[in-house]
């Protein structure tokens, strides 16, 4: 599961990008005050993707007369491969939607079309991240790149030390998990974004250490709730649904 959880970016690039859109929600930010702009948000997104994928990998719903399961079967006529292939794209959007940037465009007059969550706004490249989405992606320039797959023994354990030191460090609140309620959490990112992902930012010039310090602890948090958020999501989908597993 782990190891898969990049699945979805990784075949972009292979055939697969019809699902490239489905990583995030355009959701605007007038920052300006003014919504007079020629921004038309995408019909299909990462929203209308894990509903339409949680409902059908749990059975629920009239999830066959959805376009994303359409799509996924259309390409893997046989139901175990498109349902192994759809759970590697939730286990990815979970993460993607508490990325703030994967849920907001900034629109004003600088971006009539929107910024393309902070793809538009250029900055400084360090390891690699040179617009201000790249910059969240990376937790604020931490974690640069992909990991080499499969992980090794060293990498499994880094991981399961710093989600112990993450979880210590940056406690969720389970009253706020929110369990499916994949538009609450797409919000969430949305608001994060408008208070703290864009004010103080100049394109082209370097973040401040104060606002990498605040993106940062704001990303863990959002990587913590991301996971316990997918915790209950997998198992309301295949049993066990409400029980949260103990960390």
């Amino acid at each position: 599961m782990t190891e898969c959880a990049t699945f979805a970016d990784n075949i972009k690039a292979t055939g697969y990008s019809w699902q490239a859109g489905w990583h995030f929600i355009d959701q605007p930010d007038y920052d300006q005050g003014n919504n007079n702009y020629p921004f038309v948000p995408d019909t299909y997104d990462v929203v209308g993707a894990m509903q339409n994928i949680t409902d059908w990998l749990s059975g629920t719903g009239d999830y066959q007369s959805g376009y994303y399961y359409q799509k996924i079967t259309s390409s893997f006529p046989n139901q175990d491969d498109a349902r192994s292939f759809a759970l590697r794209l939730l286990i990815h959007y979970v993460g993607d939607i508490h990325q703030p940037l994967h849920a907001a465009t900034l629109v004003n007059d600088d971006y009539p079309y929107g910024d393309s969550g902070g793809n538009l706004i250029h900055l400084p490249n360090i390891c690699g991240a040179s617009n201000l989405h790249a910059v969240w992606d990376s937790l604020e320039y931490l974690y640069c790149g992909y990991p080499n797959l499969p992980l090794n023994n060293t990498d499994w354990n880094w991981y399961t030390t710093t989600e112990e030191l993450w979880a210590s460090q940056y406690p969720i609140d389970h009253s706020k998990l929110y369990p499916a309620q994949f538009q609450q959490w797409a919000d969430e990112s949305l608001q994060i974004a408008e208070t703290q992902v864009y004010p103080g930012v100049v394109a082209n010039e370097p973040l401040s250490q104060a606002y990498l310090n605040q993106a940062e602890d704001t990303s863990k948090t959002q990587v913590m709730y991301a996971g316990y958020r997918l915790n209950l999501l997998l198992q309301q989908i295949y049993g066990s649904a409400g029980k949260e597993v103990s960390q």
